[in-house]
């Protein structure tokens, strides 16, 4: 008998019925489009109204920490100065100082207090060998100027308490402006004490006083120096510096030792996810495939162009040089072997 097209085509068809039922498991695989992101990234801002924030990102697990907020008093000038040694698009390590900002009232106050410690360090001296010579004048001059800056200090305390009660500044503000006033209480009353002592010729009280008055110097000192501290920027992860070029961004800091794959897959894959093998991915040109492995999706499904994707996230194995994160970039996904009919059924469903 001789075969013609038909009874060729009547035989494929044939076989290819068999080989549907026959139980070959075949790896059940689909393609999606991926976007690129670091693991973690470190970002600092400038302000919606004034000063700095900083904070960091993990990618993976959605979670924000290290977050940092640089404020300034009224009628402060702060000055952000980046590190100049850095290099930019190249590594940093957690802990590195990035940048600095200088506050000019912080900077002015430490040397006021400063001036008057030395100032008294100076007397104490003078008081402690007996040569007490002109100290009641200067004394007195020290318990002047503390009246005239317990005077602003109150005035600007009121100023302060009723803007408090109006709301328009915040508690934490409000206390330090009572901490002040508090401040300048304390020094006209050492000041006082002071004055009182060495115009009764007593010198171990004035000698204690003025202990006591350069302690109060001292701790005030310390405290301003730790605030200084405070504004030394450091990045708190491992990796890549640049400049954040987002609307108020000044740098960034993205780990990149891996990197993290944000997914969007078709609702209907959603159920074999379950059973996922693995993701490759390559670049535009095809030239790297790089393997990541599966780390879950999102419970909660988003509308994208009028249908329903699930989230998807997958890190990769190892570094992936010439891959950076906002790439976008194909992938495939695998997951469980089925049998060859399971497999036309799978794709005949999200075709359709």
């Amino acid at each position: 008998m001789r075969l013609n097209r038909r009874h060729i085509l009547i035989l494929l068809l044939i076989l290819a019925i068999i080989g549907i039922f026959l139980p070959i498991r075949v790896r059940y695989s689909f393609e999606a489009t991926a976007k690129i992101y670091p693991i973690k990234e470190w970002k600092l801002m400038r302000g919606t109204e004034e000063g700095f924030w900083s904070q960091s990102y993990d990618y993976e697990t959605d979670a924000l920490s290290d977050f940092k907020n640089y404020r300034f008093e009224r009628g402060d000038i702060a000055e952000l100065e980046i590190r100049k040694s850095l290099v930019f698009d190249k590594p940093v390590a957690a802990g590195d100082t990035v940048a600095w900002i200088k506050s000019y009232l912080i900077e002015n106050e430490i040397t006021r207090l400063t001036s008057l410690r030395d100032v008294e360090l100076a007397n104490r001296n003078v008081v402690s060998t007996g040569e007490k010579q002109t100290m009641i004048e200067q004394a007195r001059r020290e318990y002047n100027y503390t009246l005239q800056q317990l005077d602003l200090e109150k005035k600007n305390y009121a100023r302060q308490e009723k803007l408090f009660r109006d709301s328009v500044i915040a508690a934490a503000d409000f206390d330090s402006y009572e901490n002040s006033l508090k401040l300048a209480e304390i020094n006209a009353q050492v000041s006082y004490d002071a004055l009182m002592a060495l115009s009764t010729g007593e010198k171990d009280q004035v000698v204690n006083v003025t202990d006591q008055l350069i302690m109060s110097y001292e701790k005030e000192i310390r405290r301003l120096e730790i605030q200084k501290d405070q504004y030394n920027i450091i990045t708190p992860v491992s990796g890549v510096l640049s400049y954040n070029t987002e609307l108020g961004g000044i740098l960034k800091v993205s780990e990149t030792s891996n990197l993290l794959l944000k997914i969007p897959v078709a609702y209907q894959h959603s159920s074999y996810l379950d059973k996922l093998s693995k993701v490759t991915f390559s670049t535009p040109d095809n030239k790297i495939t790089v393997n990541a492995s599966f780390k879950g999706f999102d419970q909660s499904v988003n509308l994208i162009q009028n249908h329903q994707f699930v989230i998807t996230r997958a890190v990769t194995n190892e570094p992936s040089p010439g891959i950076f994160p906002g790439m976008v970039v194909k992938c495939r996904i695998y997951c469980d072997k089925v049998r060859i009919l399971e497999y036309l059924k799978r794709n005949f469903s999200v075709s359709f």
